[in-house]
């Protein structure tokens, strides 16, 4: 299905275009990187190419004995608190930002650069009187706040944190966000101006917006779950609650995509298929992929921490009956009871109700489906989003840059 194209012509020359930066190995390394920045990163910097908006873009990682010193001095037995005291800690960030010192040009005039997320300091980069942006998914402030995403991690290293991520973001003169939920935690959380935090939404990472299937089956029976974090995003709480479902729905089944590795042992299987991680650069997983977006009646995604999920998006565009957490930024995705449903992240039962509720109900499976696309249609495609962002970089450059202003 076409996706309506903006009109781009008679504007192009008077947007302001911006330098492009992405840097870390929780973000990525390289701009155009399908797996980079969970796979946004690659459809956001083609959309802004597309509508004249990028004049570059560069990216990093930390290399040689740099990298191997901080890690051991990050050292810790469990490997996710290891990860976060690494790629958190303020020399590792500082690291990043002289090396992106580097690769942006200086043989021309750059007016504007845009980051993605807060893993160096693009304020530290600008040229004189230019504009420093980014565009978030999440922060620190509320990965912090999660019940999972900071399990362990001290709180003089989380204040450190903390503090590096609100000098980025108070430097920043916009601060562009997927969603309210991270636009209000930016302003109270890192103190910075509503007036400078704009949210654009974001777009399904999907190469072409799927055509309406008026012929799909919303009786199916089949339930769809997208993970590579399986435990961040529910699945020992969706596992059990799919049984509880199948002792009144017995031909019920689930399709677990995205997560390395084996199913766990200690978890009931039955009627569950584990796909494993699939590529949508791959022919043959994209067809996988492809196939399970078009079967599958219910989308589910139970997260105990999700700033936004964007298999969500992808799952709406198909016409998938939504099940996400209510909370977070990902709750903004669904209208409950219009468009889907939103349970509480680790209840087990409610889970299993709500899964009962569509599975048993094809007409409001049916219902929710259409809602879903049609509320991915108006808000979560990568060229109404570029268009949102082309829009707020105009009228940010009707007033003088933050960088203009300090001594």
């Amino acid at each position: 299905m076409p996706i309506d194209q903006p009109d781009i012509s008679a504007t192009a020359a008077r947007r302001p275009a911006f330098y492009g930066l992405i840097g870390s190995g929780l973000v990525g390394r390289d701009p155009f990187d399908r797996r980079s920045f969970s796979g946004i990163s690659y459809y956001f910097f083609k959309e802004c190419e597309r509508q004249g908006l990028l004049l570059g873009a560069a990216g990093c990682e930390l290399e040689g004995w740099r990298k191997w010193l901080l890690l051991s001095l990050s050292f810790h037995r469990q490997k996710a608190l290891w990860r976060m005291r690494y790629y958190l800690n303020s020399r590792y960030r500082d690291q990043l930002t002289r090396i992106l010192a580097g690769k942006i040009p200086r043989d021309q005039s750059i007016g504007t650069l845009l980051q993605i997320g807060a893993m160096f300091d693009g304020g530290q980069l600008l040229q004189k009187n230019a504009y420093c942006t980014s565009y978030h998914d999440g922060n620190i402030a509320m990965r912090l706040r999660s019940p999972y995403g900071a399990r362990g991690f001290d709180e003089r290293r989380a204040a450190q944190a903390l503090e590096y991520e609100r000098k980025v973001a108070q430097k920043m003169d916009r601060v562009f966000v997927m969603g309210d939920y991270l636009a209000q935690s930016f302003e109270e959380d890192l103190g910075v101006s509503p007036k400078r935090i704009i949210n654009i939404s974001h777009g399904a990472n999907l190469d072409e917006i799927p055509n309406p299937d008026p012929q799909k089956n919303y009786a199916s029976l089949e339930v769809l779950f997208v993970a590579v974090e399986f435990e961040r995003k529910g699945g020992r709480v969706l596992l059990p609650a799919f049984q509880r479902v199948r002792q009144q729905i017995p031909g019920a089944v689930l399709h677990v995509i995205g997560t390395r590795g084996e199913p766990p042992d200690d978890l009931p299987l039955e009627n569950v298929r584990w796909h494993g991680f699939k590529r949508k650069e791959v022919p043959d997983e994209a067809a996988v992929i492809l196939d399970l977006y078009r079967r599958c009646s219910v989308f589910v995604l139970p997260s105990f921490y999700e700033p936004f999920g964007i298999s969500v998006s992808e799952a709406m565009l198909y016409g998938i009956a939504p099940i996400i957490t209510g909370d977070w930024g990902v709750a903004e995705k669904v209208v409950p009871g219009v468009s889907g449903l939103h349970v509480k992240a680790g209840d087990e039962v409610g889970l299993a109700a709500a899964l009962l509720e569509l599975l048993s109900d094809p007409e409001k499976a049916a219902s929710f489906g259409r809602a879903a696309r049609q509320r991915g249609l108006d808000f979560f495609t990568w060229p109404a989003v570029v268009k949102n962002l082309g829009k707020a970089l105009a009228e940010m450059h009707e007033e003088p840059p933050l960088s203009s202003l300090r001594s």
